[in-house]
């Protein structure tokens, strides 16, 4: 799937700053990747990475489809040019991102929805960068094309909560499993929040496939 001359996007997993570099796979191994030395996206100036730096990398397949992994740096190797040695986790550990629209995962996460100036918790059915579906419980007044503002929890791979304020449109209220969803899109997103919720989706991916629950 990955082969030399591949360019690859690296996002550090344990950053809030959301930088991002890029680089270039030079050679294949059975003990992994090598790749040349990266370059953050906006100063265009070489960055250092250390042993031991967990990082989320990204490579498009075609024009609808990318594919995401977890590295880590294992090391370096001086060829004709100096390589940084990346962890490969193989095919199996490669999650397909849809480049057109926002990957949207299964997730029950803590919400709280502000409707006439009152918090209501409840919680997500589903997830993704373009909005979410919560279920909707008593005392929740909810009309499609109304605008709330919500309050997410993301419970991150590092062990650490974040918490995403963000305005939203309700778009329609439904029925499923005799209970109340309603679909919400998230709007006014800022880049920082957007990340946020594209990193959990990512790590929440990652996790439905190690316990065989995402194909």
């Amino acid at each position: 799937m990955i082969k030399a001359g591949t360019t690859l996007q690296l996002e550090p997993i344990h950053n809030d700053t959301f930088e991002r570099y890029r680089c270039r796979v030079v050679e294949l191994g059975d003990e992994g990747i090598y790749i040349d030395y990266p370059i953050h996206t906006k100063t265009e100036k070489a960055i250092f990475l250390i042993d031991g730096t967990q990082l989320k990398a990204s490579f498009i397949v075609n024009e609808q489809t990318v594919l995401m992994f977890e590295t880590e740096v294992m090391g370096r190797k001086l060829s004709k040019i100096p390589m940084i040695h990346l962890h490969y986790p193989g095919e199996g550990g490669l999650v397909k991102i849809q480049r057109r629209q926002f990957v949207r995962v299964e997730a029950n996460t803590d919400i709280s929805l502000k409707i006439n100036d009152h918090y209501h918790p409840t919680l997500t059915e589903d997830i993704s960068a373009g909005g979410c579906a919560v279920m909707v419980r008593q005392g929740m007044n909810l009309e499609s094309g109304s605008v709330i503002s919500t309050i997410i929890v993301l419970p991150m791979q590092t062990g650490e909560c974040q918490y995403v304020e963000i305005e939203g449109k309700v778009i329609r209220v439904w029925e499923k499993d005799h209970k109340q969803i309603a679909s919400i899109e998230f709007i006014h997103l800022s880049e920082n929040q957007r990340q946020l919720i594209l990193r959990y989706c990512f790590e929440r991916q990652l996790n439905l496939r190690k316990k065989g629950l995402l194909e």
